[in-house]
């Protein structure tokens, strides 16, 4: 995975990016050696995140010859990193159909799932770090309701998987019922937690290559501990130039609908963790080709406050053809024979060329292809950047008061 910053070159002088970046190099040595004093690095090595991954691909192996459905129940970063890679990858997918409960609490989203789940073979994932979260604990009380007029004990015993951290109420439950029980690491925040037990399990169910998924994040991990102009410290220092000149609107955006749970995990990502003390860029996502005919005339001729962050993705998985016509009715022959992600691509390249024309600084960040390998390397790239990104606004990224003011509230 690269990035490519000629799309900033107008709005950044060179020697403001240097010393910028030299910041953010001393910011990553920082993050990635000093000691973890208040555990909330754990997400630097695999052997602090990815815990249990022999009782995971066990489980996960039997789900999918098992089970007709599973049910991730969870919210915010205890299943956007999950459902990002499973629906990004979703050709790739084997075993049973994935439900997602515990992210809303729309009585018409869960008496439809429910309705989904009938005459199924269920299983279901409860992933809540302290368990002190009222959706994904309500909805875990209404399908334990549901399962148990269905199977017995020992069968919902078996069904049931709950990963959490030692010492919670989650882990008494299991240990109380049965369950099995995953750990979610107590030195990992959800927003982080994509290469633990959280994101692990569910992939690993989904059918998809959780080794070369672990192999590109231990490929971006080696990368950064030796590389000080990374793509984390590159994407990082600009994004905090541009800032300071007042783009206070990030857009992350890609020519891919598949990619769009991919932009809500970073949404969640960055707004999670840098918006405090009155701080922070604003996260936004689009898909574009669409999203250029709804807000395309904003982002090109509306208030300059936008940077523009691309997805682009080399190599596509299918293919498929513009025919040639005799009769040429509608006037487009001379796109026969191309393929449409080459038509895709030039209207990537146009985007960008017409944004920053238009005043809009443009980031491209580019993965070879759409692979476990690359998306591994993606979020490793994305989540250092935040915790450089986040430590050079002089705001804490691993923590979230904030969240709780709705909570207290609604309670």
């Amino acid at each position: 995975v690269s990035i490519l910053l000629d799309g900033v070159d107008e709005y950044i002088k060179e020697e403001d990016l240097k010393e910028c970046s030299q910041k953010a190099s001393q910011i990553q040595k920082k993050l990635l050696e000093d000691k973890d004093e208040s555990r909330v690095l754990g997400w630097r090595t695999l052997e602090e995140s990815a815990v249990g991954l022999d009782v995971m691909r066990k489980k996960a192996e039997e789900i999918r010859k098992m089970a007709d459905v599973f049910v991730i129940v969870g919210v915010g970063g205890s299943n956007q990193a999950a459902r990002a890679m499973i629906e990004a990858l979703k050709e790739e997918r084997k075993g049973p159909e994935i439900l997602y409960l515990g992210n809303t609490l729309s009585p018409y989203t869960i008496s439809h799932t429910l309705e989904k789940l009938e005459g199924k073979s269920v299983y279901i994932d409860v992933i809540a770090k302290n368990f002190e979260t009222l959706e994904p604990g309500s909805h875990f009380r209404i399908l334990r309701q549901w399962m148990r007029k269905r199977y017995t004990k020992q069968e919902m015993a078996n069904r049931i998987i709950v990963t959490g951290t030692v010492g919670s109420r989650l882990e008494e439950i299991a240990k109380e019922q049965g369950y099995l029980f995953l750990q979610f690491p107590v030195s990992v925040g959800g927003r982080y937690s994509a290469f633990t037990p959280v994101g692990l399990f569910p992939i690993m169910v989904a059918g998809l290559d959780e080794r070369e998924f672990l192999n590109g994040v231990l490929t971006a991990m080696e990368d950064c501990k030796k590389n000080d102009e990374n793509i984390a410290i590159q994407y990082a220092a600009v994004r905090n130039l541009l800032y300071q000149k007042h783009y206070d609107i990030e857009m992350l955006v890609s020519f891919e609908p598949q990619y769009a749970y991919l932009e809500k995990w970073w949404v969640q990502l960055f707004g999670e963790s840098e918006g405090k003390d009155k701080k922070g860029s604003f996260p936004a996502c689009a898909i574009y080709s669409e999203d250029l005919h709804s807000m395309g005339q904003y982002i090109q001729q509306g208030v300059r406050m936008l940077m523009e962050t691309v997805i682009s993705v080399g190599k596509p998985h299918y293919q498929v053809q513009i025919p040639s016509d005799a009769a040429n009715l509608d006037k487009l022959n001379f796109l026969a024979g191309k393929r449409v992600d080459e038509v895709n691509k030039m209207a990537e390249l146009g985007t960008q060329i017409a944004h920053v024309d238009g005043g809009v600084p443009n980031m491209k960040v580019c993965m070879p292809a759409l692979t476990a390998q690359y998306i591994g390397q993606l979020f490793y790239f994305f989540e250092l950047a935040c915790g450089i990104s986040g430590s050079m606004l002089g705001v804490n990224p691993f923590d979230q008061p904030g969240v709780e003011a709705y909570k207290n509230n609604m309670f």
